[in-house]
């Protein structure tokens, strides 16, 4: 016989398939019986049923025409097997010995019910698949088989009644597919859903998933009651879904949507929007949206598929609304608050400014009339009358002195910064040059480190160093020796300076008091002075968003530190 060209066996195998695989999922219907319609061709199926209705052994697939095997074996995915009408396996195809671990010499012979598990044989499941197949032509079923090993397996089943020419039922054919990865895949989809499901309604959160396709919103239950779409609602069109919207927010909504559904877009958006309820009141819902395409292509594709969240932020908005309202309230009250505060001060101001000028005047007649008195009398007064003039003229230079630290004070506060590089250690030096040509005969041991620079408004920070350096010097001016110390140190990664001196020292239990203006720890008769210099480097470095404070003891010394965070 001459041998079959390549064109016609790939004809008669095409036709083969198409007969025996009829019907199988996504096939073209066909009639549901398989039947052998030439010897020559090779009525496969019936030659090796009558081989063993003729008395001879059972054969497998490598009795049959290479191309019909091949055929068989090809399809990887498949087991595929024939019966008697008694289920005893006849054939056992390469897939099936793969997939269920038994090999041609192990399971030809024996009945098909061996790959049933012991659940679905009490429940005479593996004889009532081949009733249905013989009355409806074949029989579709999902149900767990039992490998060789023991394992389980989830799989697809197809049997078909084989007839031969006459129409008689010779035997069965069963087609297998493992489905146990899909049915893992689709077990854990729907944990993952019931739990999605389980979150949302503990925490009130909905779920939608839009498919592009068939433009239509699938919901889930407490998306349903959020986008009041009724109870029986569980899908919508898109369409339906932004009649729900606020007409003033569908413009957004849909220009946000449309947004996600761009080629190569990798949205996650976010849209709030009002929903107006059926019973009169409004909604307000945020909703989160990310963009997923399938299949191939993912890189520059259009989305098949925008899976989002829905939450119920009615309350939120309104809080934030009357957050708002309080905070709107409150910057008004600040500001006309403020107009107040700002008014006061230039009326205080004037009247300081008013005050101390108009003072100066008598008080100066006061200092000179004085002193006239006891010139054009000397000689006529006796000591104590002296001493009573004396005393009227040092308290006109006292008051005087007030005068002229009040006025520092107010200029220190009202003076415009002028930010700029300042080295702390030029000024310490100078400061201390001036104090010791003051007083050359003092022993005081003089540290100032070295480049110690910051940012601020020079001027101010020369007027606070001064005073800090002028304190020490006089509260080390009871000592025969002394020693003071400019330096910088760090708190954390910030810049801390400070001035110590080893001299008088005060009381801790009263440091709160050191920075008052006017406030003094020492009797006046002992250490001399107004009490404004601290009070007026607290100002200083206040306006420079810094902050000082001191450490010391009686008679132990005391140490002024201060930081500055003056921004460039």
């Amino acid at each position: 016989m001459e041998a079959p060209t390549k064109r016609s066996r790939m004809r008669r195998l095409r036709g083969w398939i198409s007969s025996r695989f009829a019907r199988f999922p996504g096939a073209p219907a066909h009639p549901p019986e398989v039947r052998s319609n030439s010897r020559r061709s090779g009525g496969w199926f019936s030659f090796r049923l009558s081989d063993k209705s003729k008395g001879g052994h059972h054969r497998t697939f490598r009795g049959a025409p290479d191309f019909y095997r091949l055929a068989v074996e090809s399809l990887n995915e498949y087991a595929l097997i024939t019966m008697d009408k008694t289920r005893v396996i006849s054939s056992w195809s390469g897939p099936a010995a793969r997939m269920f671990g038994y090999t041609e010499a192990e399971i030809i012979g024996q009945n098909v019910t061996m790959l049933f598990t012991p659940e679905d044989i009490a429940k005479g499941i593996d004889k009532q698949e081949f009733v249905e197949a013989l009355k409806k032509g074949r029989q579709d079923d999902e149900r767990w088989h039992v490998c060789k090993d023991g394992r389980r397996l989830w799989c697809y089943g197809l049997s078909f009644p084989l007839k031969d020419e006459s129409g008689d039922v010779r035997g069965f054919v069963k087609l297998i597919r493992d489905d146990t990865i899909r049915k893992n895949k689709d077990e854990l989809l729907r944990d993952n859903e019931e739990r999605l499901r389980l979150a949302g309604d503990s925490t009130g959160l909905g779920t939608w998933d839009y498919d592009v396709a068939k433009q239509t919103l699938t919901l889930s239950k407490r998306a349903v009651e959020l986008f009041d779409l009724g109870n029986e609602a569980k899908s919508v069109g898109l369409e339906q879904f932004l009649q729900v919207v606020d007409p003033e927010d569908r413009p957004t909504v849909v220009e946000k949507l449309e947004h996600c559904l761009a080629i190569d877009s990798r949205c996650y958006e976010d849209m709030e929007f009002r929903i107006p309820m059926r019973s009169g009141d409004i909604r307000w819902v945020l909703t989160k949206a990310a963009a997923f395409v399938d299949g191939p292509g993912r890189q520059q594709a259009q989305p098949d598929r925008l899976i989002g969240t829905v939450i119920d932020v009615t309350e939120r908005r309104r809080k934030r609304i009357e957050a708002l309202d309080v905070k709107q309230e409150l910057e008004t009250k600040v500001k006309d608050r403020t107009s107040q505060l700002m008014d006061a001060n230039k009326e205080l101001e004037t009247f300081a400014y008013s005050a101390s000028h108009d003072l100066r005047a008598p008080l100066r007649k006061i200092a000179a009339f004085s002193h006239a008195v006891i010139k054009s009398a000397e000689g006529k007064l006796n000591a104590e009358e002296q001493g009573y003039l004396a005393t009227i003229r040092e308290a006109a230079g006292k008051m005087q002195g007030l005068i002229d630290d009040q006025l520092r004070l107010a200029q220190v506060t009202r003076k415009p910064m002028a930010i700029a590089d300042c080295d702390l250690s030029k000024i310490a030096r100078a400061a201390i040059d001036e104090l010791q040509k003051s007083e050359p005969e003092r022993r005081v041991e003089i540290v100032i480190a070295g480049d110690a620079r910051a940012r601020g408004d020079c001027e101010l920070l020369a007027i606070a160093l001064g005073n800090l350096f002028a304190n020490a010097w006089k509260f080390t001016g009871k000592h025969p020796t002394a020693r003071i110390e400019f330096g910088v140190t760090t708190i954390g990664n910030d810049p801390v300076y400070f001035v110590r001196d080893d001299g008088a020292g005060f009381d801790m239990q009263f440091a709160h008091k050191l920075f008052g203006t006017f406030q003094r720890l020492h009797p006046e008769e002992e250490f001399p002075g107004t009490g404004v210099g601290l009070g007026l480097v607290e100002r200083i470095i206040h306006r420079h968003n810094g902050r000082v404070w001191a450490k010391g003891g009686v008679e132990k010394g005391a140490t002024f530190f201060f930081t500055l965070n003056t921004e460039a």
